[in-house]
């Protein structure tokens, strides 16, 4: 295994996370919890909350990576009911998601939310991407970063959480806004097959001799109990050459060759990380004033002055736009129940126009009944922050509903032994 030098310093980022949490630095060994104590319906529940570091193996690499994660869960002695697997968009991180894990945990779940890599307080490394004056140790299938780059550090982080966690026969819900329901949906895909990753796979010098450590009961265990869509995006880039007018495929390439490849895409990042243009970005997507907090503006940004920050938002902005929604929900199995939630005023991925807008999802599924569409009105692009209210309870409710049948279906399969 090939290691890389690391920096003995904290990030802004993570010191940004141990400050929020008020919670000593992290190290590779897990660290103590930190309980909080939020109310419920049924009065004060206690969430144990844990900050932890999930060090992940890049199998086309085999550069070995830090990545951070949270983990909440109710602390009140019994089994959570589900594993819940919150996914960030594109230069967001866990914190984004700070008013639905502790609600989530409360219901009963043992919640993680991590940070992507190159996102958040998770490392920030430069990635193959255009395979020149790479180490020959490089595999050919790296592209850089993208969609199933993180595809496959969320198929191995639920496989690691599932050894690490073993307190009772745990299925995921996952949950993802933005690119990140993307991600969902493709690490959902894969989920409900088997639960070897790609890149676990493509790590071994003989795949075959790889599966055979396996039991055949892990390989074909369907892993997945349900989807949570939050505003999913379109595409990586949003833009795909396929969708394009010959014209308009030509423009947009000679726009990604001069702008994306130039200085000029780092000139973009140093303005966009700003706090007033952030502000106003923030403005442009979100419809709840009050939620544009300077905490929001301050976990948003602070990732930005990361070492390697800039070279990420470039490599975004240059990968591949990936799998489409439509493709991916085809590819769902007709038992798998999909919550889609969509805030009404978004400007970028809008709820009833364009290419891939909220409204069509129902159509791309195997079974309409399968798939509960939701449009939250006056909300935006970000609605588990811009209408955490709603979503919470949107959320709960399909949690409770998915909980029904996963106990009929552990009855069901008591009775046939």
């Amino acid at each position: 295994m090939r290691w890389r030098r690391r920096s003995n310093s904290p990030s802004l980022t993570r010191r940004l996370v141990q400050t929020l949490a008020q919670e000593p630095s992290r190290t590779k060994d897990p660290s103590p919890a930190c309980s909080t104590t939020a109310a419920s319906g049924n009065g004060a529940v206690r969430v144990q909350r844990h900050y932890e570091t999930f060090w992940w193996t890049y199998a086309p690499t085999r550069e070995t990576y830090r990545i951070n994660y949270r983990v909440e869960e109710a602390n009140n002695g019994q089994a959570p009911r589900f594993h819940v697997l919150l996914i960030h968009g594109f230069g967001a991180n866990l914190l984004h998601f700070r008013k639905n894990q502790p609600v989530l945990a409360q219901e009963g779940h043992r919640v993680f939310a991590l940070d992507l890599l190159g996102f958040g307080a998770s490392e920030k490394p430069s990635l193959k991407s255009d395979g020149r004056n790479e180490p020959e140790h490089v595999d050919a299938t790296c592209k850089g970063y993208s969609l199933e780059l993180w595809r496959d550090l969320c198929l191995d982080f639920i496989r690691e959480m599932d050894r690490r966690y073993d307190d009772s026969p745990h299925r995921w819900v996952i949950c993802g806004n933005s690119i990140g329901g993307l991600i969902a949906l493709m690490t959902g895909v894969m989920l409900q097959h088997r639960q070897v990753t790609t890149s676990s796979i493509v790590a071994a010098d003989n795949p075959i001799d790889t599966m055979k450590h396996y039991p055949k009961e892990e390989r074909q265990r369907d892993r997945l109990a349900g989807l949570v869509l939050l505003n999913c995006a379109g595409g990586l880039t949003g833009i795909r050459f396929s969708e394009l007018s010959p014209i308009g495929a030509a423009l947009w390439w000679l726009f990604t060759t001069i702008f994306f490849r130039s200085p000029l895409v780092y000139w973009l990042f140093e303005r966009i990380r700003r706090p007033a243009s952030l502000r106003q970005t923030l403005r442009q997507i979100y419809r709840n004033a009050e939620a544009i907090t300077e905490e929001l503006i301050e976990i948003l940004r602070a990732p930005a002055h990361d070492d390697g920050a800039r070279d990420v938002f470039a490599a975004v902005l240059r990968g591949d736009a990936g799998p489409t929604p439509r493709e991916l929900l085809q590819q769902l199995s007709p038992e798998k129940q999909v919550l889609v939630l969509w805030g009404r005023d978004d400007p970028w991925t809008p709820f009833d126009r364009g290419l891939h807008p909220g409204t069509a999802f129902p159509n791309w599924v195997p079974v309409p009944t399968q798939l509960r569409l939701i449009c939250i009105e006056d909300c935006g692009h970000c609605p588990h922050d811009d209408a955490p209210e709603r979503v919470n309870a949107e959320m709960c409710t399909f949690l409770r509903e998915l909980w029904l049948v996963e106990q009929d279906r552990r009855g069901q399969q008591t009775s046939d032994l």
